[in-house]
Protein backbone atom coordinates (compact mmCIF):
# COMPACT_ATOMS: atom_id res chain seq x y z
CA UNK A 1 0.00 0.00 0.00
CA UNK A 2 1.58 3.83 -0.61
CA UNK A 3 2.08 6.08 1.75
CA UNK A 4 -0.28 9.01 0.89
CA UNK A 5 1.65 11.54 3.33
CA UNK A 6 4.81 13.59 2.47
CA UNK A 7 7.95 11.60 1.81
CA UNK A 8 11.51 12.31 3.78
CA UNK A 9 12.55 14.95 0.28
CA UNK A 10 9.25 16.88 0.72
CA UNK A 11 8.74 16.52 4.45
CA UNK A 12 8.76 20.01 6.07
CA UNK A 13 8.65 19.98 9.67
CA UNK A 14 5.41 22.11 11.58
CA UNK A 15 8.07 24.50 12.77
CA UNK A 16 9.23 25.41 9.80
CA UNK A 17 6.08 26.83 7.94
CA UNK A 18 4.70 29.81 8.48
CA UNK A 19 3.65 31.31 11.66
CA UNK A 20 0.39 31.62 11.06
CA UNK A 21 -0.10 28.34 9.17
CA UNK A 22 1.43 26.34 12.54
CA UNK A 23 -1.67 25.37 14.43
CA UNK A 24 -0.64 26.62 18.16
CA UNK A 25 0.31 29.41 17.22
CA UNK A 26 -3.45 30.00 14.74
CA UNK A 27 -5.01 29.38 18.20
CA UNK A 28 -3.08 32.07 19.72
CA UNK A 29 -3.27 34.73 17.57
CA UNK A 30 -6.86 33.58 16.28
CA UNK A 31 -8.54 31.67 18.98
CA UNK A 32 -9.53 27.99 18.80
CA UNK A 33 -12.66 28.03 17.39
CA UNK A 34 -10.36 29.16 13.84
CA UNK A 35 -9.08 25.70 14.03
CA UNK A 36 -9.74 22.38 12.06
CA UNK A 37 -10.42 19.16 13.83
CA UNK A 38 -7.29 18.07 12.49
CA UNK A 39 -5.39 21.14 13.68
CA UNK A 40 -6.60 20.79 17.56
CA UNK A 41 -6.21 17.35 17.43
CA UNK A 42 -2.05 17.87 16.07
CA UNK A 43 -1.83 20.16 19.13
CA UNK A 44 -3.15 17.66 21.34
CA UNK A 45 -0.82 15.31 19.51
CA UNK A 46 2.13 17.80 19.80
CA UNK A 47 4.54 15.89 17.54
CA UNK A 48 5.01 13.91 14.25
CA UNK A 49 6.61 10.58 13.31
CA UNK A 50 10.43 11.17 12.42
CA UNK A 51 11.63 7.74 12.26
CA UNK A 52 13.77 5.95 9.43
CA UNK A 53 10.93 4.69 7.29
CA UNK A 54 8.77 7.62 7.81
CA UNK A 55 8.28 11.51 8.45
CA UNK A 56 5.25 13.16 8.91
CA UNK A 57 4.15 15.95 11.14
CA UNK A 58 1.59 16.51 13.93
CA UNK A 59 -0.73 17.82 11.23
CA UNK A 60 -0.23 15.18 8.93
CA UNK A 61 -0.76 12.45 11.61
CA UNK A 62 -4.09 13.87 13.16
CA UNK A 63 -5.39 13.60 9.02
CA UNK A 64 -4.61 10.24 9.50
CA UNK A 65 -6.36 9.64 12.27
CA UNK A 66 -9.14 11.31 10.98
CA UNK A 67 -9.23 10.20 8.06
CA UNK A 68 -9.32 6.38 9.18
CA UNK A 69 -12.04 6.80 11.92
CA UNK A 70 -14.32 9.62 10.23
CA UNK A 71 -14.70 11.99 12.81
CA UNK A 72 -13.57 13.00 16.19
CA UNK A 73 -16.60 11.30 17.86
CA UNK A 74 -15.88 8.14 16.79
CA UNK A 75 -12.66 8.40 18.46
CA UNK A 76 -14.55 8.51 21.69
CA UNK A 77 -15.05 4.52 21.32
CA UNK A 78 -11.34 3.75 21.10
CA UNK A 79 -9.20 1.86 23.55
CA UNK A 80 -5.72 2.12 24.38
CA UNK A 81 -4.94 -0.87 22.52
CA UNK A 82 -7.07 0.32 19.71
CA UNK A 83 -5.21 3.63 19.73
CA UNK A 84 -1.79 1.96 19.87
CA UNK A 85 -2.53 -0.17 16.67
CA UNK A 86 -2.75 3.62 14.59
CA UNK A 87 0.95 3.91 12.91
CA UNK A 88 2.57 7.14 14.64
CA UNK A 89 0.42 6.25 18.12
CA UNK A 90 2.26 5.35 21.59
CA UNK A 91 0.86 5.52 24.73
CA UNK A 92 1.93 9.19 25.03
CA UNK A 93 0.32 10.33 22.15
CA UNK A 94 -3.12 7.65 23.05
CA UNK A 95 -3.07 8.62 26.62
CA UNK A 96 -3.29 12.78 25.41
CA UNK A 97 -6.23 12.34 22.77
CA UNK A 98 -7.93 9.81 25.78
CA UNK A 99 -6.99 12.53 28.04
CA UNK A 100 -8.53 15.43 25.85
CA UNK A 101 -11.08 13.81 24.72
CA UNK A 102 -12.44 12.72 28.27
CA UNK A 103 -12.08 16.73 29.48
CA UNK A 104 -14.55 17.38 26.56
CA UNK A 105 -17.14 14.90 27.48
CA UNK A 106 -17.18 16.32 31.48
CA UNK A 107 -17.62 19.97 29.90
CA UNK A 108 -20.53 18.83 28.29
CA UNK A 109 -21.90 16.78 31.39
CA UNK A 110 -21.20 19.70 33.63
CA UNK A 111 -22.82 22.61 31.32
CA UNK A 112 -25.54 20.53 30.49
CA UNK A 113 -25.91 19.25 34.12
CA UNK A 114 -26.26 23.08 35.70
CA UNK A 115 -23.08 22.64 37.43
CA UNK A 116 -24.32 19.21 39.96
CA UNK A 117 -27.89 20.99 40.49
CA UNK A 118 -31.16 19.53 38.75
CA UNK A 119 -34.47 20.84 38.25
CA UNK A 120 -35.77 18.05 36.30
CA UNK A 121 -35.18 14.12 35.02
CA UNK A 122 -34.22 15.44 31.73
CA UNK A 123 -31.35 17.52 33.15
CA UNK A 124 -30.15 14.20 34.98
CA UNK A 125 -29.50 12.41 31.70
CA UNK A 126 -28.26 15.11 30.10
CA UNK A 127 -25.77 15.30 32.55
CA UNK A 128 -24.80 11.45 32.32
CA UNK A 129 -25.26 10.28 29.07
CA UNK A 130 -21.95 11.80 27.69
CA UNK A 131 -20.38 10.72 30.87
CA UNK A 132 -21.89 6.80 30.55
CA UNK A 133 -22.69 6.16 26.90
CA UNK A 134 -19.28 4.80 25.66
CA UNK A 135 -18.30 3.15 28.76
CA UNK A 136 -17.60 -1.04 28.02
CA UNK A 137 -19.54 -1.74 31.33
CA UNK A 138 -22.21 -1.36 32.78
CA UNK A 139 -22.32 1.05 35.78
CA UNK A 140 -25.24 1.31 38.77
CA UNK A 141 -24.62 4.56 40.30
CA UNK A 142 -27.24 6.18 43.07
CA UNK A 143 -27.24 10.16 43.20
CA UNK A 144 -27.77 11.29 46.28
CA UNK A 145 -29.60 14.75 46.71
CA UNK A 146 -30.54 17.08 49.09
CA UNK A 147 -34.31 19.09 49.00
CA UNK A 148 -33.23 21.60 46.34
CA UNK A 149 -32.15 19.19 43.85
CA UNK A 150 -28.38 20.39 44.48
CA UNK A 151 -25.87 16.78 44.31
CA UNK A 152 -24.46 15.85 47.69
CA UNK A 153 -22.96 12.96 46.66
CA UNK A 154 -22.80 10.63 43.66
CA UNK A 155 -22.13 6.80 44.98
CA UNK A 156 -20.86 3.73 42.51
CA UNK A 157 -22.90 1.36 43.67
CA UNK A 158 -21.38 -1.40 41.53
CA UNK A 159 -19.81 -2.52 37.81
CA UNK A 160 -21.05 -4.92 35.78
CA UNK A 161 -20.96 -6.73 32.34
CA UNK A 162 -22.34 -5.38 29.22
CA UNK A 163 -25.23 -6.78 30.06
CA UNK A 164 -26.36 -6.17 33.58
CA UNK A 165 -24.88 -4.75 36.98
CA UNK A 166 -25.99 -6.71 40.12
CA UNK A 167 -26.18 -4.39 43.44
CA UNK A 168 -26.76 -5.67 46.76
CA UNK A 169 -29.27 -4.55 48.85
CA UNK A 170 -27.82 -3.69 51.82
CA UNK A 171 -25.22 -0.76 49.18
CA UNK A 172 -28.48 0.70 48.57
CA UNK A 173 -29.26 1.13 52.08
CA UNK A 174 -25.86 2.10 52.84
CA UNK A 175 -26.04 4.97 49.89
CA UNK A 176 -29.58 6.25 51.79
CA UNK A 177 -27.64 6.48 54.78
CA UNK A 178 -24.77 8.50 53.71
CA UNK A 179 -27.42 10.60 52.50
CA UNK A 180 -29.06 11.52 55.71
CA UNK A 181 -25.47 11.57 57.60
CA UNK A 182 -24.67 14.14 55.11
CA UNK A 183 -28.03 15.82 55.32
CA UNK A 184 -27.71 16.05 58.52
CA UNK A 185 -24.22 17.46 58.74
Amino acid sequence: MKNNYRTEIDYLPINRWPELERPREKLIKKGSEYLSDCELLAIILRTGVGNSKEKFSALDLAKKILTEYGSLKNLLDLSLSEFLIIDGIGKAKASQIIAALELGKRVVSEKNGNNVSFRCSEEVANYYIPLLKDLKKVQFRVLLLDIKNKVIKEVLISVGSLASSVARLATLFFAGRVKAIAHLA
